[in-house]
């Protein structure tokens, strides 16, 4: 079938190849599944030849496919990840894998895409123990931190969450402030387990202020990611990766990058948060929607001053992401409150902010706070704010 930018499929990639009579090379694959070949195409492949297997169907990809046979080949080769080394003008993959003819080929192959959704609740930065900020002197503070308490903020994200029936909870970092409380978290904690016991997951990637949790400065605070540690242990919460995560059971697979690229368990081992494109391997997807989460300043968010090239990040990415959800910014794009919290990358992948839960920036001093009600399908992302 070739190379294609969807499928990860390159002939002369892979462990090693073996090469037919002819001189065709047949490869086997380390990162997928391998198979014999199916019975009819036995006899055109050497003894002890594999072949890939479509991560979804678990069928055999085939090697002669015959007139009949073309949109079921298509609808199998859609099922692999993204190969960016296959997409250069040329190689025909606009043509074999063009959308339309992928959705047009699963009907005729009787795999057509379900509309079956996930809805997830998209929160961020909701700094738990910011109010502390008082006593302990670290940190800006707005001129109403007075009127602030994180949480209350949020127990009501977990009440938002119970009330939409949302299938799971997203956290794009900075769950925590740099000084926090074991009142605030024996709070927090409580909400987690609420959502626990009703069965919706809460998934999080790390963000700054949470890094800086792990080193209180005050006596009133506490180690914050020994806490979050404890949560994740206790099922409460689980982090997202570079690998693929179901969201709640449904065909939504969330990846996520902490801030800085270091994870939970890395935190005080990794003192640089630097981090590039370059250096980011994301697992194999499913054939449903996917979603990235992030927590560093990010093009085309920001300009000059941005942390990683977003851009770049897609292009050399295996998974192509339906949407990206990121956090740090603690205001909307431009200060547009209408408009400034949804934007695309040149591609066309669409990426969304939520704001902080808390009204911990100057552009929310007269204006609430809300979390992000996204409902995520094979048709796209629709938003819905809930004000907190």
């Amino acid at each position: 079938m070739g190379n294609s930018r969807r499928t990860g499929i390159a002939v002369n990639g892979g462990d090693y190849a073996r090469r037919q009579g002819n001189g065709e090379r047949i490869t086997e694959f380390s990162a997928i599944a391998v198979a014999e070949p199916r019975p009819e195409d036995q006899r055109y492949m050497p003894s002890g030849v594999v072949l890939p297997v479509a991560p979804v169907s678990g069928e055999v990809l085939p090697v002669m496919v015959s007139a009949d046979e073309v949109d079921r080949a298509i609808s199998l080769l859609a099922e692999f990840p993204a190969e960016p080394a296959a997409d250069r003008p040329g190689d025909g993959v606009d043509v074999l894998l063009d959308p339309d003819r992928v959705h047009l080929a699963r009907l005729n192959a009787g795999k057509a895409p379900t509309d079956d959704s996930t809805t997830v609740l998209f929160v961020s930065d909701t700094h738990l123990g910011y109010e502390n900020r008082v006593e302990t002197g670290r940190g800006k503070k707005v001129s109403w931190i007075g009127d602030i308490s994180s949480r209350e903020t949020f127990d009501r994200i977990a009440q938002i969450a119970i009330e939409q029936s949302v299938d799971a909870v997203i956290h794009t970092g900075d769950i925590l402030d740099h000084e926090v409380d074991a009142v605030t978290l024996d709070a927090a904690e409580s909400s987690f387990a609420t959502l626990s016991q009703l069965e919706i997951p809460v998934y999080c990637i790390i963000g700054s202020h949470d890094h800086d949790s792990a080193n209180p400065q005050h006596t009133g605070s506490v180690d914050g990611i020994a806490w979050l540690k404890t949560q994740v242990g206790k099922g409460h919460v689980t982090e997202l990766s570079t690998d693929a995560t179901p969201v709640a059971g449904e065909s939504l697979a969330a990846y996520g990058i902490s801030a800085g690229n270091v994870g939970i368990d890395d935190i005080g081992k990794y003192h640089s948060r630097h981090w590039s494109p370059s250096s980011i391997a994301f697992g194999a997807s499913s054939s449903g929607p996917n979603v990235l989460c992030l927590h560093d300043g990010l093009t085309p968010y920001r300009g000059a001053d941005a942390d990683v090239d977003l851009e770049r990040l897609l292009a050399q990415s295996r998974v192509s992401f339906d949407c990206v959800l990121i956090g740090d910014e603690h205001r909307p794009r431009n200060k547009d409150f209408d408009d400034g919290y949804t934007f695309e990358t040149s591609d066309g992948t669409a990426v969304f902010y939520t704001g902080p839960a808390v009204r911990i920036s100057e552009p929310y001093c007269d204006r609430d706070a809300f979390v992000t009600e996204l409902t995520i399908s094979e048709g796209g992302v629709k938003a819905t704010r809930h004000p907190v």
